[in-house]
């Protein structure tokens, strides 16, 4: 059948967007002498011969298909199985789009090696389309080596089944030619993705070119991409310059070699996956060209040219992309430059309000800058514009609409410390960076375009939306705009629990504001210097400026939650005083502030891509959390009363929740950065001395019980028993035990305590007909930990009060199923009982039975010994294999559905379970797997589920390591189980930081993707033999040595003693 629509482009580089809905034909002329390089498929109106194919297109996820890190290999994939007949768009829910799993975008990926790229001739790739959804109709992106453009299809109200596979669908064909400037030699990329809309099928891909052109064979080894690095490393021969070696592995174990101008720098075996690896060329002065060789096996696979130059050298900031998982991360997750725990979280925003909003790079418009990225909360968006003046943003998919603006996606950066977009709607380039409680951002504004301005907004789209009670945004003078914002999130979560608070701002500009205006949803007033409204729906301001002379404008902008006093305060001590309008000043003091946390753990690896994914990771397990009192110690509490800290240098911090952070952030920041343990501690504390409880919820410095259980409290546990104790430990154990002895209350406009807490102490469970019977495994879990508490602090009756409490959890295992099981009140279990569907989400708390069944931290063997051992361990293995095909994620987030799921916190102790039963080697293998498999390197491979403030991360952090806690460290005398480090070698800084010694180092030698099993270890120079140890032994300084292989020694790790 002939395609019913074709579409023929002029170069890629020329046209970056080509909208079909302006025309259906293109013609381009081309010469006659191209052959074919590559097909996949045939051109045959079906798609049979494809993966997936007839209608298999529910299996997407399942078999593995639209992460960056799947490729199609011309010239060895398969087509019947590596490429899919159908590419699902954000639009279906079969993909993974939910209401709470966010949008899901999928790309396809084809690699293709050229053999000497011809210098002359034309190109040209083919992508005809089978079918596509155009009653939602697509955006589709094609990349040729990252350079983009982008295809509208036309829609109509045809309908258009996907289960369709007739041949009868919408076709279509896209011919696009290509610049030879944007092929390579050696390795190419092709990337597939669909930004918006619904779905589409493949008749065929093909590639074109000249009749002198060849394909490389892939044999063992890929190579994507060869060039020098623009920095420097420090070696253990000196500096050096890398020469940057994108390889994939295929098959085998390669040993790959690199030659410069005829000498041997870099030898390393080539296991499985893509490394991009630093082979170090020895530093230069002056720029110099020299002659690189690549080896396989021996055998010259590749060779060029490279440009070496001086370089900077790199920090371990200067790995971290803040850009990382942002393809579906949450509001409290955005690039942009953060600090760690900073009140100000200064983000591009580019979607609508609702769950997940904040910035998605499908969205490739941007809608402004906001200040606040903290669960529940939101506000104070400025956005630089030109041209006709608009007051609302726009809709998300509506890039025209409203003030949004376009962004140059090839432009955009967002290193640590910075972030850059060039706005194209309006020729405007827009820098930022950030301080503690304050932002800088650098405008530089068009010669050619007039009506240079900033926006001021302080109604914008958020994850949970708020009424405006009160605003007021006034000009104090040409350079100084100040104000404030009264917002209130009603009913955030459960009914009457809100989210009230005050945005105090100051805005300075170094540049005279020569107009200044304002608006409401009553329109815009261009002759006032001052907005003052109660109960207002819409609420913003603008100023601008003669920039005929000077280009730029730079802001400096502080909030408070306190005053505008201490807003200016704030950026009088953080910004005006220290570094006045010295932007790049700025950015250097956000790097440096993080290169003093990054180097504390300092990894060993020649594979960049390793390092960008730690300190990545690292990164995000200490920036989303927030700072909510000022540089004097002010802060508000849940009564809405400013409070003054003792030490302002403990700050009040809040979050969503710390609802299993003793798997992940407690034990990350009690190891790495024990001062901040200290000062999460402190803020507890600080809360309880004016409110008279600790919260588990402390978003805002509120009481918002968004989690169950009182998770605060192996927080503080934990850090006590890792030697942090620069806090009252007798008014905290007074905390503690309240929390689990008083029933809950309501707390200024949220809610205190446990709910379940009456039935629980009547019951020692909660039955499913009083309560969330889950609740029995974590308030028992929570009393455990208090019984540690009391037993250090020397409270004989305490501890065995909670000791026994502590083992409420036996109440709730069925030892005839093995499992958590539904009990009532009447202690009948539940009749017709199914692990996974019986009260899961409901009874079982974000989870079902499967999965709470192994929610006992605080004694994994008696739960071994209750379930029976063996069932036990096999029950667990085949959760790991099941869910292994998924990565470990469940999509559309639905946790329950799935046994193992990395993507939310109830079973991030899994892996480390094995260890408890006899079999480390099998928490070798499965702790290996989820960081092999979760986490990624990209944007939407990263963090697969909900990354939940830093939780995901701070656990890659650990087991990384190959170190973990299970029960969070609070036992009296803490211990460090291990697992399966991934890097050869690891140098913790201790710092002698509260009383520890200077370092401890981490060595598995021969550690490996493949030698990932512990053969045998030394720690401080004696013989282990369990896979536990002291923490003590940890936190005084010296080493732990492991030898690692690729099979499983079953003998190691399995004496306790």
């Amino acid at each position: 059948m002939k395609k019913t629509t074709r579409l023929i482009l002029q170069e890629v580089k020329l046209i970056p967007f080509i909208s079909l809905l302006c025309f259906g034909f293109l013609f381009y002329s081309f010469k006659t002498e191209n052959q074919l390089i590559w097909q996949i498929g045939e051109a045959n109106n079906s798609a049979s011969e494809f993966s997936l194919a007839p209608n298999g297109y529910k299996r997407f996820l399942e078999k593995d298909f639209g992460w960056e890190d799947r490729y199609f290999l011309i010239g060895r994939s398969e087509v019947k199985t590596d490429f899919p007949y159908i590419l699902p768009g954000p639009a279906d829910e079969w993909g993974g789009t939910w209401s709470t799993a966010g949008w899901r975008s999928h790309t396809l990926n084809i690699l293709f090696g050229i053999d000497n790229l011809p210098k002359q001739g034309e190109w040209k790739l083919i992508i005809d389309l089978f079918d596509y959804n155009s009653e939602n109709p697509p955006i589709f992106k094609v990349s040729i080596n990252g350079n983009p453009t982008k295809f509208e299809l036309p829609g109509d109200h045809v309908k258009h089944s996907v289960n369709d596979s007739t041949g009868l669908g919408k076709e279509y064909l896209i011919e696009i030619p290509v610049g030879h400037d944007l092929l390579k030699n050696g390795g190419n990329e092709i990337r597939l993705t669909t930004l918006q809309g619904s779905w589409i099928k493949f008749d065929q891909i093909r590639m074109e070119g000249p009749e002198s052109a060849k394909l490389i064979l892939n044999k063992n080894v890929f190579l994507r991409d060869i060039k020098a690095a623009d920095y420097e490393i420090e070696t253990p021969d000196g500096k050096a310059q890398p020469l940057l070696v994108d390889i994939e592995h295929l098959t085998g174990k390669p040993q790959l070699s690199i030659l410069l101008d005829g000498d041997e720098i870099f030898t390393e075996n080539i296991e499985t996956g893509r490394s991009v690896f630093e082979a170090p060329m020895p530093t230069v002065e002056a720029n110099r060209t020299s002659n690189y060789e690549i080896r396989i096996d021996g055998n010259k696979v590749q060779t060029g040219e490279v440009i070496r130059s001086p370089q900077k050298r790199i920090t371990p900031a200067g790995y971290a992309d803040t850009m990382m998982g942002t393809a579906h991360s949450r509001w409290m997750i955005a690039p942009g430059p953060w600090m760690p725990f900073s009140m100000v979280k200064l983000s591009p925003d580019n979607q609508n309000g609702g769950w997940q909003a904040g910035y998605d790079p499908i969205f490739e418009t941007i809608g402004g800058f906001s200040h606040i990225h903290e669960w529940t909360m939101a506000g104070l968006s400025l956005m630089p514009t030109n041209g006709k003046l608009q007051t609302k943003v726009g809709d998300e998919k509506k890039p025209d609409e409203g003030y949004r603006s376009r962004l140059n996606k090839q432009t955009e950066e967002a290193p640590i410390g910075y972030y850059k977009a060039d706005l194209t709607d309006y020729g405007i380039r827009a820098e930022l960076t950030a301080t503690t409680r304050c932002s800088f951002q650098r405008y530089t504004f068009p010669k050619d375009k007039e009506g240079s301005r900033v926006l001021i907004d302080l109604q914008i789209p958020a994850e949970y939306g708020y009424q405006l009670e009160e605003v007021q945004i006034k000009k104090v003078s040409d350079h100084r705009v100040e104000g404030f914002s009264k917002q209130l999130s009603p009913n955030t979560w459960s009914g009457g629990i809100s989210q009230e608070y005050i945005v105090n701002f100051v805005i300075e500009f170094d540049q005279p504001i020569k107009n200044f205006g304002v608006w409401s949803e009553k329109g815009v007033q261009d002759k006032t210097a001052i907005l003052l409204l109660k109960n207002c729906k819409d609420a913003g301001a603008y100023m601008e400026f003669d920039t005929r002379e000077h280009q730029q404008v730079q802001v400096r902008t502080a909030i408070s939650y306190v005053s505008i006093g201490n807003a200016s305060l704030n950026l009088e001590t953080e910004v005006t005083k220290p570094f006045g309008w010295d932007f790049d000043a700025v950015r250097q003091n956000n790097v440096n502030t993080w290169n003093n946390l990054f180097e504390r753990v300092k990894i060993s690896t020649n594979d960049r891509r390793e390092k960008i994914r730690f300190y990545s990771n690292m990164y995000r397990a200490l920036c989303s959390r927030n700072t909510f009192s000022d540089v004097d110690g002010k802060w508000v509490d849940a009564d809405e009363n400013v409070r003054q800290l003792a030490d302002p240098e403990s700050p009040a911090l809040g979050c969503d929740a710390f609802w299993n952070t003793f798997w992940n952030l407690n034990q990350f920041w009690n190891l790495v950065t024990p001062e901040w343990s200290n000062r999460w501690v402190k803020s507890q504390l600080a809360m309880y001395d004016v409110n008279g409880w600790l919260a588990k919820g402390p978003a805002g410095m509120e009481y918002i019980p968004v989690m169950v259980a009182e998770h605060e409290i192996p927080l503080i546990v934990g850090a006590y028993q890792m030697g942090i104790r620069d806090f009252d430990a007798q008014k905290a154990f007074e905390a503690v035990k309240k929390m689990q002895t008083t029933p809950a209350q309501k707390v200024g406009g949220g809610f205190a305590g446990n709910r379940d807490l009456v039935p629980y102490l009547k019951y020692h469970y909660v039955p499913y007909d009083k309560g969330r019977f889950s609740n029995s495994l974590e308030y028992s879990h929570d009393d455990w930990t208090v019984s540690q508490f009391a037993k250090s602090l020397g409270k004989e009756g305490d501890y065995q009060e909670f000791k026994k409490r502590g083992e409420y959890w036996r109440n709730v295992i069925d030892v005839e199923s093995g499992y958590a099981r539904l009990r009532k009140s009447d202690g009948s279990w539940m009749p017709d009982f199914d692990p996974y569907q019986s009260g899961r989400n409901e009874q079982y708390v974000e989870g079902n039975a499967w999965q709470l069944t192994f929610f006992v931290p605080q004694d994994v063997p008696a739960l071994a010994e209750a379930i029976g051992k063996k069932r036990f361990t096999d029950r667990l293995d085949w959760g790991f294999n099941e869910s292994y095909k998924w990565r470990f994620n469940a999509p559309n987030d639905q946790y329950w559905d799935y046994p193992v799921m990395q993507g939310n916190q109830q079973s991030m102790h899994f892996a480390f379970l094995f260890n408890w039963v006899d079999k480390p080697w099998l928490t070798q293998k499965w702790s290996r797997a989820i960081v092999d498999r979760y986490y990624g390197y990209g944007l939407a491979n990263a963090y697969l589920g909900d990354e939940d403030q830093g939780q995901m991360s701070a656990w890659f952090i650990m087991a990384s390591l190959g170190l973990f806690q299970t029960d969070g460290g609070c036992r009296v005398d803490p211990i460090y189980e291990i697992g399966s480090p991934l890097y050869r070698k690891v140098e913790i800084d201790l710092g002698q930081r509260f009383g520890r010694g200077k370092n401890f180092i981490i060595e598995a030698k021969n550690a490996s993707r493949l030698n990932k099993y512990v053969q045998s270890a030394t720690l401080n120079g004696a013989p282990l033999r369990s896979f536990q140890f002291p923490a003590s032994e940890l936190l005084k300084g010296g080493s732990l040595i492991l030898e690692m292989g690729p099979e499983a020694n079953m003998n190691w790790g399995i004496d306790i003693h």
